[in-house]
This record gives structure tokens, sequence and C-alpha cells, in this order.
């Protein structure tokens, strides 16, 4: 009967489990399959090996569920593309909400056996726990699969995720010091009412703090995007003014070439070969430069044109080899995003840099197998920074987010992003799958 409690007890890792796969599910480094396959293997071997040590050696379970978490959370986070900080908020999420379970069976069983210890195995109180762990994963599964799930395909930045953990924290280690040593304090004055009310509050408060979490951070990120697609809006009004001064000139001379060919033609008949070279001349000088077209994609082509024109105001020579399909699996804010970071950085670089060393190289175009290719080279003044292997911004006060932002859209669409540099040159390579 004690390993069968002991086994009870630890089957609630099956419910958590389930929950903790709902937000990430777009997230798995293997295929489904073989997630659910290692998933359910891990507990089959951990779920009895708990159990027969809580039979064999005298200690209390929330000594053992400490290196069983750990274990358990290096193989959550080893399936995962999604972030460490990412990975380990939800982890100790979800450990905390199953640990309300947990502590409502402690007071069933203080009902049925008040004379007890917490450290008695009692199977009702752990078949309790079982049943209840499978109503919260009901209860709560629709919430990590739309809105947590959402949250964590839109909101890849570590440390805005790593900020919520002392809210799980918090609550975990008040739900472990509230456990009854003894049952028989469960039957003091109102203890047992307290006991229950508070757990209530305890999860309706904790379901208002990631509610909020979850609109803050919804509106921070709807917010950006707005701010990319004015960008692209200012983007697109200076190609789309340059393209209307260009129509007007062009009526312009139009309207005027005819009284040119006249003159033209009597100074033909005339024989003065000489002033109708020069006025020719003249006439071609006269006339508007063609505007370039990068790409058949309108935003991204507006965002080539308003960097383009920054570069020449900055003589920054560049040399720019695009090939854009008409389709893309990537979306037109997140393409410009990622060119617009890439762009920015190597104007801010080559804008550091003495006018004739200044240059820019990219190549954007599709190879194997429809695989978008972008590569971007340029001349830079040497000075990096790095923290932990990554690039630091070398702006006052920068972060080097620009270079997160390309990396973290190129593992969206499972790519790579690569950045080095030698002396005096930086590179960036990236890959997207289509």
């Amino acid at each position: 009967m004690i390993f069968l409690s002991n086994i009870l007890q630890f089957m609630v890792l099956i419910p958590a489990a389930i929950l903790a796969i709902l937000p990430v599910r777009n997230q798995f480094k293997l295929p489904v399959w073989k997630v659910f396959l290692f998933t359910t293997l891990t507990l089959i071997i951990i779920i009895p090996c708990c159990a027969i040590i809580m039979l064999f050696a005298d200690i209390p379970i929330n000594c053992l569920l400490l290196p069983v978490m750990t274990v358990l959370f290096l193989c959550y986070n080893s399936v995962l593309k999604s972030s460490f900080g990412v990975n380990l908020s939800l982890f100790l999420l979800i450990i905390t909400l199953m640990s309300f379970p947990a502590n409502f069976s402690l007071a069933i069983d203080s009902q049925i056996h008040p004379t007890e210890t917490l450290a008695d195995a009692c199977i009702l109180a752990t078949a309790w726990q079982l049943v209840l762990s499978f109503v919260f994963l009901l209860l709560f599964s629709g919430i990590f699969y739309y809105f947590l799930g959402k949250l964590v395909d839109c909101m890849t930045t570590s440390m805005t995720w790593l900020a919520t953990l002392p809210v799980p924290i918090i609550f975990f280690l008040i739900n472990i010091m509230m456990q009854p040593k003894y049952y028989e304090t469960m039957h003091t004055n109102r203890i047992f009412s307290i006991y229950i009310c508070y757990h209530f509050l305890a999860i309706l408060l904790l379901i208002i703090i990631y509610a909020i979490f979850y609109l803050v951070a919804m509106e921070l990120i709807r917010s950006n995007e707005n701010k990319e697609r004015i960008r692209l809006f200012e983007m697109q009004e200076s190609q789309y003014l340059a393209q209307q001064r260009y129509m007007m000139e062009s009526a312009r001379l139009r309207h005027d070439f005819r009284q040119q060919l006249n003159s033209m033609a009597k100074m033909a008949q005339q024989k003065e070969y000489e002033a109708l070279t020069s006025h020719i001349l003249n006439c071609v000088d006269a006339m508007p430069d063609n505007v370039t077209t990068y790409c058949t994609n309108i935003p991204v082509n507006a965002l080539f044109h308003y960097y383009a024109s920054l570069m020449k105001e900055a003589d920054i020579p560049f040399h720019w080899n695009i090939s854009l399909p008409a389709s893309l699996r990537i979306t037109d804010i997140e393409l410009c995003s990622l060119l617009g970071n890439i762009l920015e950085n190597v104007y801010y670089a080559c804008s550091l840099l003495p006018k004739e060393q200044r240059y820019h190289n990219l190549t954007v175009c599709l190879r194997h197998e429809n695989n978008l290719y972008i590569v971007s080279a340029n001349n830079f003044n040497g000075t990096v920074k790095k923290k932990n292997g990554n690039y630091l911004s070398t702006h006052k006060g920068g972060s080097g987010i620009g270079l997160n932002s390309i990396a973290t859209i190129a593992e969206k669409y499972n790519g790579m992003a690569q950045f080095s540099n030698t002396d005096k040159e930086f590179m960036i390579d990236v890959v997207l799958g289509q």
C-alpha cells in the first residue's frame, strides 16, 4: 500500500508534463512523436524509481523532489529551441501550480486522519492529489495553450521571462511552508478554514499576476510591431515622393522635348554639327536618373531605398545584389526588421570611419532548396564588445538587441545567424528556411 501511495504521489508528474508541453508546442527541436516518446520514457523511469527511493529511504518527499525537478528541467530544456529563461520561467510556474493540488490533498488527509503527520502515507490522499492535478490540467490547459503559447512564440527575450521568476518561487515556498507537519494543527480554531481560503486566494492572485504580465507583454509586442509598421510607412513615403518627383520631372522634360527636337532639326539643316552635339549632350545631362528597383517586394524595396539614400549622403559605397522571390514564408515586417537591423548596424559602423575606408557588400538570394541567404560584409573600426560570446552594441548604452533580433527571427524560421569579425571587417551570415 505504501509503494502504491508513492506511485500515485509521483504520477502527478504526468499532468504536469502535459501542461509543460502545451505552451511550447512550436519550440521543439525534435519531431513531436520523438518528444512524446522521450517524455513517456522519462516518466516511466522516474516515477517508479522515486517510489522505490521513498519506500526504502526515510526522507521527506520535498527533499527528493529537488533533484528530480532538476533532472526533469534539464530534459525539458534540452528538447526546446526557446531560451533558457523562457523554459525556466514556465517550468517553475508549473511546479508552483501543481503544489496546490498537493496541499489540498493534505487538507483532505488531515480530515480523514487527524492524528497522523505529514510523513504518513495515505493512498486516499495521494489519489485525491492525482485527481486534483488532472482537474488543474483541465482548468489551465486552455490558458497555457492559447495565451502562454502565444506569449512564448512572440516574446523570446530571456531577460523578460527571468524577471517573472520571483513570482512562482515565492508562491511555491509559501505553499511548502503552509503544509502542516502535524494534522492536529488543522483542527485548531479556524486553521483549516484559513488554510483552504489562502490557497483559493493564492491561485486567484497568481492568475491575476500572470494576466497582468500577459497584457503588458502583448501591449509591448503590439507597440513594437506598430513602430515597425510606422518605420515601413515612412520609408515607403520617402520612396513614393522620390518616384513622384521623377515622374513630374519626366513629364516636364517630355513636354519640352518637342521644342528641343525643333531646335535640333534646325541646327542639323544648317549643318551646325558642333552646336547640335553640345545641345544633345546637355539634353542627356538634364534627363533624371532612373529610380532603382532593388526587388519586387514593396516594403523591402522601400527599406533599401531608405538606407541607400542615407549611405549616399554619408559617402558610403555599397554594392547590393538583391534577388528576392515574389512570395516568402517570412512576413514583410520580420524581413524588414531583419534587413533593417543589418543595414542600420552597417550605416553606424561605416559612419565612424574615414570616407575612403567605408564600404558595404550585401547579397540576398535563394539557394539550396529555397533557403534564403543573407550575407553582409562591411568595414568597421575594429572595436567590438562581447558578453558570454554574444556581441554587444558599441552605441552608448547599447545592448546588442539588433543582433539578437536577427538571430531570433532566423531561429523562428528554422535558420541560423552567425556574426564574426576580423580586425577591419564585420560579417553577418543569415540563413532562413523556406
